[in-house]
């Protein structure tokens, strides 16, 4: 808002009435930002879950790891991510993805003649493959969620501490102002009536 405003009353019934659109949307900037912090948290304790079960399956698979060493079998070739399935959603304006499956390619294993722990390694990798994509996806919604939080807080703390603060105070100064000038007014009238009388008297 600049320094310097007219004081008049054409401004002062702009200033009001930005006064009013301002304390509209104050509440609404707050609920968004309530709104998003609750979500956002959410997403927080989600990547924090699956950041725990990657850390569980990691432990359980270490007993593997020294078999696997002595074998020719790479599992990153036999377990590969096809696609994601996920689901789009709103979240106070903000679009995230939510997931529903994760599709595998299909690669032909021969059973006969691989070791029995490949069937339990493949699926261990498939675990870790699903969670760690689901971590992808959730980091890019944390950080879509997080960019608009605090666009939301800073709207909020704007329109709280600058805006609504200084519309007030301009208000207030130019009603001042056009109280006094109204009275000096009345004054000066008041002035000028009795020197009319006072000249009516003389003559």
């Amino acid at each position: 808002m600049a320094d310097k405003i007219l004081m008049n009353k054409n401004t002062l019934a702009a200033l009001k009435v930005e006064l009013r659109e301002y304390i509209t949307a104050l509440p609404v900037f707050e609920m968004k930002e309530q709104q998003l912090k609750e979500v956002v948290q959410g997403i927080e304790n989600n990547i924090a879950r699956l950041k725990v079960a990657v850390a569980e399956i990691n432990s359980e698979t270490k007993k593997w790891i020294a078999v696997m060493a002595e074998e020719t079998i790479d599992l990153s070739t036999i377990v590969k991510v096809k696609h994601l399935n996920t689901t789009k959603r709103e979240i106070a304006g903000v679009p995230i993805e939510s997931f529903d499956s994760i599709v595998f390619e299909e690669m032909e294993v021969d059973l006969m003649n691989t070791p029995l722990w490949v069937d339990s390694a493949i699926a261990a990798v498939k675990t870790q493959k699903t969670n760690r994509s689901m971590m992808e996806m959730e980091q890019k919604n944390l950080e879509l969620l997080q960019e608009e939080l605090a666009e939301a807080r800073r709207m909020k703390n704007a329109l709280k501490e600058v805006f609504i603060p200084e519309t007030k105070n301009n208000i207030r100064k130019i009603e001042i102002y056009l109280g006094d000038v109204e009275r000096l007014a009345i004054g000066c009238a008041k002035l000028v009536k009795k020197k009319k009388q006072d000249k009516s008297k003389v003559a």
